[in-house]
């Protein structure tokens, strides 16, 4: 959702004032150069659709490129008790190492009656660290003021200016003006003053909205205006990369190849390298032969033992430290510890490349205007045997050989190199898989089973089951391991776990065996005990909106194979049987077989793309219900033959045999009703 954001947590540390200038927010009038288009702030029409307790009466933003100036003006209208308790503070973010926060007016207007409210002694500004859980540190300040005397229907009007630019970026600009959001805005006003001699591009996305242009002395002036913007409405699980907020993107970047350019200097490969660093590149080339094995040694040694830790404040936002400082220090953000894995590979002869990522947006980007601020992650790509290799320095404990490392489906990114001139598209770098055997072992008719289970993982699971692994006490994967089959069987515990970690094929294997009390459950004198699939149960999601005007995300890449095995204690016979079911998004295949005392339930599952479109989701609801249908098994034992008959004549798989067992196709929803959250697979 893309609010309007003025809120924030309150938590942190409060910064000293004292020790940087450019800390303390300053009181100033307002730039000669701000101009201010005539508002009516007493439209009421579009109150219903706020929220908050509050509506956005104002939204003014201008930009003079030749001031490295922003100046942001916002009101809005207090229309409940909800308004005053959401609505009653003001923050602004800025970074104090190039920005000077410079306040205009901030005022409350009661009526006929207007407020001063602002008020420089009861500013505060704290640090928060927003990123600190992902152990990253920008050095942001928030400058907070907490209104006073706020009530129902008070108008409240602030303007500010953040003075200064990301000194690397060269002065250079590009940004984008928005002209949606989840919440509706009454008035919107954009400028954007142009010195002479410089020139940007200017696109929309998703708005037809036009701008104006004025010559003025020693610039030229772009001005956007829109009122009664209405609030938009995202569908529930949309892909990260789907953006359906409009938006006007400017940019002086003529290409990304002057994109790529900036970013060369970031990454400068001179060659030279500090003693301690040699000596590391010396001790890898000597111990591995291959050139294989040297690149996968340099990967490991920057995956696992360079820790992941960013200081990104200034310039560090985008330039990376030196690769001798990471080396010594021992740890990174994603950008130096790719820089690093870069000079090492190179000082082996291996041609390495950092590359520019958003993880979030990912392919979207393709239809932006150049900038470096469309990417928000840096990863390398690395020419082997003729082939192109992606690795992600971030991601910790990946083994196997080269073809076995995964890399996440990023789509897309910017190659940081002497020839780049466009985006480069990113094939899919993950075979992985999950694959599950579940053996149930039921002696007798008491009720106590065993459950033996099985898992091996490869590719980017098993990535994510050694880092649990690694980062979990063996008592804490017990119980988080039980608590997943406890949700299927109340009366569960587990005997043992262990696991084997393969570093030559990569894949990971979990062993996992569990006691089962009370595995029946007495249904009008029939004793019955579910099955379903229980790890693809979890994969295949059905999203709450199912008229869909925008696309829905499924798990890509997914491909999970479940055996369950159950052995009773008595003689039984079936018929086999077997389903396929599939659609533009994914594919799957059911089995049901049986011999002597036992009873075989295999299913395959395996997505084909990350995405549904809108005009698939018909026939991907008409899919997922013929799986819902086809997923789920009872076991049924009967105590006289008017019971055994009951179940045949329902419909259900089987025929009737004097031990009196039945398995028979039950109505096991997943995904909707399996509700609650599964360890990873």
């Amino acid at each position: 959702m893309k609010y309007l954001v003025r809120l924030i947590l309150f938590s942190g540390l409060f910064w000293p004032l004292f020790g940087n200038a450019q800390s303390k927010p300053l009181i100033q009038p307002e730039p000669a150069w701000v101009t201010h288009p005539p508002f009516d702030y007493n439209n009421t029409r579009m109150d219903e659709e706020a929220e908050n307790g509050y509506i956005n009466l104002e939204l003014e933003k201008q930009v003079s490129i030749q001031q490295q100036s922003i100046y942001t003006k916002t009101a809005f209208r207090i229309l409940s008790e909800s308004g005053v308790q959401n609505g009653s503070q003001i923050s602004v973010n800025f970074d104090p190492t190039y920005n000077q926060l410079i306040f205009h007016s901030i005022k409350i207007i009661r009526g006929k009656e207007t407020i001063n409210k602002l008020q420089p002694a009861k500013i505060k500004v704290i640090q928060q660290e927003e990123e600190l859980n992902m152990h990253l540190y920008d050095g942001s300040l928030t400058a907070v003021l907490f209104l006073e005397d706020v009530r129902k229907g008070d108008i409240i009007e602030y303007s500010y200016t953040i003075k200064g630019s990301n000194p690397v970026f060269k002065g250079k600009f590009a940004g984008v003006f928005e002209t949606g959001f989840s919440v509706p805005v009454y008035n919107l006003y954009y400028k954007l003053l142009v010195p002479d001699g410089r020139t940007v591009q200017i696109r929309n996305s998703l708005t037809n909205v036009t701008y104006e242009t004025k010559k003025l002395a020693s610039e030229t002036c772009y001005e956007w205006k829109l009122d009664q913007v209405p609030a938009m409405h995202e569908q529930d699980h949309t892909p990260t990369w789907y953006d359906p907020y409009p938006m006007i993107m400017v940019s002086e970047y003529k290409n990304w190849k002057e994109v790529n350019d900036w970013a060369l200097k970031l990454f400068p490969f001179d060659g030279k390298l500090s003693r301690g660093l040699q000596k590391k590149i010396k001790e890898i080339t000597v111990t591995n032969t291959s050139t294989e094995q040297r690149i996968l040694a340099a990967l490991h040694f920057v995956q696992d033992d360079v820790r992941y830790m960013g200081i990104e404040m200034g310039q560090n936002s985008h330039r990376p430290n030196t690769p001798e400082k990471i080396f010594t220090q021992r740890f990174g953000d994603c950008k130096d510890k790719s820089y690093l894995l870069c000079t090492m590979l190179r000082a082996m002869g291996v041609e390495a490349n950092p590359v520019m990522i958003n993880t979030g947006f990912k392919k979207t980007i393709m239809q932006w205007l150049p900038g470096p601020a469309s990417f928000d992650h840096v990863t390398v790509r690395v020419l082997y045997n003729g082939r192109y290799y992606w690795f992600d320095p971030t991601i910790s404990y990946q083994r196997g050989n080269i073809d076995a490392i995964s890399y996440p489906n990023y789509h897309c990114g910017l190659v940081i190199s002497d020839t780049t001139t466009a985006l480069t598209n990113i094939p899919l770098q993950n075979k992985g898989m999950v694959s599950v055997h579940e053996q149930f072992d039921i002696p007798d008719m008491s009720g106590n089973a065993r459950l033996i289970v099985k898992t091996e993982y490869t590719g980017s699971h098993a990535d994510d089951m050694r880092e649990q692994f690694n980062s979990s006490s063996k008592s804490e994967l017990k119980k988080t391991f039980r608590e997943y089959y406890s949700h299927y069987y109340e009366k569960i515990e587990t005997d043992s776990l262990r696991y084997v970690d393969n570093d030559t094929t990569g894949k990971f294997i979990t062993y996992e065996y569990y006691s089962i009390q009370n595995l029946w459950e007495l249904e009008q004198g029939v004793n019955k005990s579910f099955f379903s699939p229980y790890v693809i149960n979890g994969i295949l999601k059905k999203p709450k909106d199912i008229k869909r005007t925008m696309p829905f995300a499924i798990d890509y890449p997914a491909k999970y194979q479940e055996e369950i095995t159950i052995n009773v204690p008595e003689e039984w016979t079936s018929h086999e049987s077997m389903e396929n079911i599939s659609c533009s998004a994914f594919k799957m295949r059911v089995q049901f077989a049986s011999s002597y005392k036992k009873f075989k339930l295999k299913y395959e599952y395996e997505s084909l793309k990350d995405h549904v479109e809108p005009s698939e989701a018909d026939a991907f609801f008409t899919s997922y219900k013929k799986a819902d249908e086809n997923l789920g098994y009872t076991l049924s034992k009967a105590n006289d033959k008017a019971s055994i008959e009951s179940l045949s004549d329902s419909g259900k798989r089987g025929e009737p045999v004097n031990y009196g067992y039945v398995i028979a196709i039950a109505v096991v929803l997943f995904g909707a009703a399996v509700w609650f959250t599964r360890r990873r697979r």
